[in-house]
């Protein structure tokens, strides 16, 4: 695959090869990951010189950079090296809040991933295989601790669920899992609109309901401030100002 590189000349050179065929994010993978196949654990297997010449590459032709990462070693290794959002973040520590605290960088903490895959682990006739299973096991019950510690240290968050592994249609999932790791129903829906918006780079055109911006809007027939879990139930869905269901 083009996006396959070893060493920061040929790192440099994939993130190029993404954006020539049209990437408008750059995202890289700075851990292992719960769902390949191999028992190399979960800490970074990228080295700090490739990380920092992935984000120098994108960064140079004005593409944001989000980096997988669960291990603490690879979530550090990115935020030093400067990318602009972490997914997952499994493993947060102190030392993580402050550089996430110095570069600004978002957290998107998809727990709805650590939800799927927990369960998971925990059927004996999931598909996953024993390396699998046992970062599954591993990772699960680390995402809403540290979902905690992010709202205690005032992270940025933007809303994200890693769907694809959980089935789609089931994303808004995530708004209950983050009140159930003690924010507000209201902080998480900023979460999924201004908040996204601002990490997209977006914040012209969307996140926000205001003249000149996407007419792209939900309605749901409870108060979804009160009980978060209404926004699993859309009845209205506009899109630029069409709307394409209604009750």
């Amino acid at each position: 695959s083009n996006g396959v590189c070893d060493g920061p000349d040929d790192c440099r050179r994939a993130v190029r090869e993404q954006i020539r065929r049209g990437a408008d994010h750059i995202k890289l993978t700075s851990t292992g990951g719960v769902l390949s196949n191999t028992a190399v654990g979960l800490e970074q297997q990228f080295s700090d010189d490739e990380l920092k010449a992935i984000v120098e590459a994108a960064h140079a032709m004005g593409r944001k950079v989000t980096a997988h990462a669960h291990g603490v070693s690879g979530i550090n290794g990115a935020l030093r090296a400067g990318v602009d959002s972490i997914e997952h973040g499994s493993y947060l520590s102190s030392e993580s809040v402050s550089l996430f605290r110095k570069t600004g960088a978002y957290l998107v903490p998809t727990l709805l991933a650590g939800e799927t895959v927990g369960n998971w682990a925990e059927d004996p006739n999931s598909f996953l295989l024993p390396p699998q299973r046992a970062k599954a096991r591993e990772v699960a019950p680390q995402l809403e601790a540290m979902a905690k510690r992010a709202r205690a240290a005032g992270l940025k968050i933007a809303f994200g669920t890693d769907t694809g592994v959980s089935a789609h249609g089931d994303n808004a999932r995530e708004f209950e899992l983050l009140v159930a790791a003690g924010y507000t129903p209201m902080e998480a829906i900023r979460f999924a609109t201004v908040a996204a918006a601002d990490h997209l780079g977006k914040s012209d055109v969307m996140g926000t309901i205001e003249p000149g911006k996407y007419g792209d809007l939900v309605a749901v027939g409870g108060d979804p401030t009160v009980d978060v879990g209404e926004l699993r139930d859309i009845d209205f869905v506009m899109k630029e100002g069409v709307a394409y269901k209604r009750p």
